[in-house]
């Protein structure tokens, strides 16, 4: 499946090398205010992608967790991660599904995720003077439909233009591509995402961020000689986007970014930067945790 600015069919083959599941602790502890114990529990991860959270879920104590990703190669890696867990019947449902459709039945799962996944939604529709975002509202709606009787939806997302320039510090190197970048990626800020969320049937907001995690594995995070590996490039979506907003805007291209970085790195200027940057993702984080219940 291929988002607006990600082939994840290619992505598959790379994604855990560098991925780590940003957020799934505080989505672990979440689930506690559903009153009943974790191995009574079924949850739904929709664009799960290779499976990290739900493995986390699994092997924390949930009982099910089913999978569903536009992605079959993405979906495939998840199959063969969980394998023991498919084995014994923790994994229910592993289908291809193309967001925001989920037809599946009412009322069946006691907790929804939607991890990195609203950026992804774009639509011709989409207008930010207006917060409409049809897909996505049309996604919360059928969130809502598949939960039980306060169930729980919880979203790990970008949160606000300060969480979305923090999630890594190379674009920081050119920070106004992220003007570009934004209009493309749905970057909702609090009070926009609450009001969508209780729009379509959901009450008490919360939010939590995990200043703690960063969104790539720690060695690949802060490693200077990242960016130049096609590999982490191709596994994290905010280049997918650099190279969108390039072809849309004339904005830099990331080869301009890679001269950029080498030449910092040649005047003993690169670790300084991280350094700054490590204070503004400090401050920031890189993803809000966001948990609402069905009304």
């Amino acid at each position: 499946m291929a988002t607006l600015w990600e082939n994840y069919e290619t992505v598959a083959e790379v994604y855990d090398k560098y991925r780590f599941p940003i957020g799934s602790e505080m989505e672990l502890l979440a689930l506690g205010k559903l009153g009943k114990p974790l191995k009574d529990l079924h949850i739904a991860d929709f664009g799960c992608g290779t499976g990290n959270y739900a493995k986390y879920f699994l092997g924390n104590g949930v009982g099910k967790v089913s999978l569903f990703d536009g992605s079959p190669g993405m979906l495939e890696c998840a199959k063969k991660k969980l394998s023991d867990y498919i084995a014994n019947g923790q994994v229910p449902q592993c289908e291809v599904i193309t967001l925001p459709d989920t037809p599946l039945a009412d009322e069946q799962f006691d907790a929804i995720t939607l991890n990195y996944v609203l950026h992804h939604l774009n639509d011709e529709g989409d207008n930010p003077e207006t917060d409409t975002y049809p897909k996505i509202t049309k996604l919360l709606q059928n969130c809502k439909r598949l939960l039980r009787k306060d169930g729980l939806l919880m979203i790990v997302t970008f949160l606000g233009s300060g969480q979305l320039s923090s999630s890594y510090w190379m674009p920081v190197t050119l920070k106004t591509i992220y003007e570009q970048i934004a209009p493309l990626t749905h970057i909702f800020h609090y009070n926009t995402l609450k009001k969508s969320l209780e729009d379509a049937g959901f009450k008490d907001f919360q939010a939590f961020i995990p200043l703690h995690e960063t969104i790539l594995k720690p060695e690949h995070h802060f490693n200077p000689d990242g960016p130049f590996d096609p590999k982490l490039r191709k596994a994290f979506s905010c280049f997918g986007a650099l190279e969108l907003a390039s072809r849309k805007f004339g904005t830099p291209s990331i080869d301009i970014l890679l001269e950029k970085i080498q030449g910092m790195k040649d005047k003993k200027e690169l670790d300084e930067l991280i350094v700054k940057y490590e204070e503004q993702r400090q401050q920031f984080g890189c993803a809000t945790v966001v948990v609402m219940r069905k009304q």
